[in-house]
């Protein structure tokens, strides 16, 4: 899924979404809608992979409240895998970070040790 400036992508295996781009109005109803198919899907967990959102604003903030509401009504764990600088930036300064489930890397969102690293999912993949 994508839109111009924002693009998911799933790696169902891990229960990974991918995110790339810019975490805005835009791109907010296509990450709810692949949150939400996932959870339909019966993932037992949503890991955002977001090493590679480059801006986040106030509605990038509603659209990961929004889909911390879907997961946990779903009995789902929602987890942001390492937050790219300028996202951390904006979920510490509005103390979202407090809410939100955050890691500082892809593998510790995936439960796994840093030697299997390299099965994790690689951006661009």
């Amino acid at each position: 899924m994508s839109t111009s400036r924002f693009m998911i992508e799933s790696v169902e295996a891990d229960r990974v979404l991918v995110l790339r781009g810019e975490l805005d109005i835009e791109a907010g109803p296509w990450l709810v809608r692949a949150a939400e198919d996932a959870v339909a899907q019966g993932w037992d967990r949503l890991v955002l992979d977001c090493r590679q959102v480059s801006f986040c604003d106030s509605s990038g903030l509603n659209t990961l409240l929004r889909l911390r509401m879907v997961t946990s009504r779903a009995g789902v764990p929602l987890v942001l895998a390492d937050p790219s600088r300028s996202m951390r930036h904006v979920l510490r300064i509005t103390e979202t970070d407090r809410v939100l489930t955050l890691t500082d890397t892809l593998e510790e969102a995936l439960g796994r040790r840093p030697e299997e690293a390299s099965d994790s999912p690689e951006p661009g993949v």
